[in-house]
């Protein structure tokens, strides 16, 4: 996975600018110019900003790995039928 730290600027509704940085995430490997896209559609998405100005700062390879393993896990149901499937809920 790879996510990107931007900064944007973005035109305020009556008066102003908003400003910031936010990170912006992707299972697929994508150019800078594809990366500015997906940041301002990230901010449309979120904010629903327009027209707004970004500038990548750094592109990260994330990873997740796990370290520790803690008892509780074996509560975990790892194989259900398709209908439980469908009523398990992460929240």
């Amino acid at each position: 996975m790879e996510a990107y730290l931007y900064k944007y600027k973005c035109p305020g509704t009556w008066y102003g600018n908003y400003e910031g940085l936010r990170n912006a995430y992707t299972s697929g490997v994508l150019n800078d110019k594809q990366a500015v896209e997906m940041g301002k559609f990230d901010l449309k998405k979120s904010n629903n900003f327009k027209d707004c100005a970004v500038t990548l700062l750094v592109k990260y390879k994330l990873s997740i790995e796990p370290i520790k393993t803690y008892a509780e896990i074996t509560k975990i149901p790892f194989s259900e039928t398709k209908s439980k499937k469908n009523d398990l809920n992460l929240d």
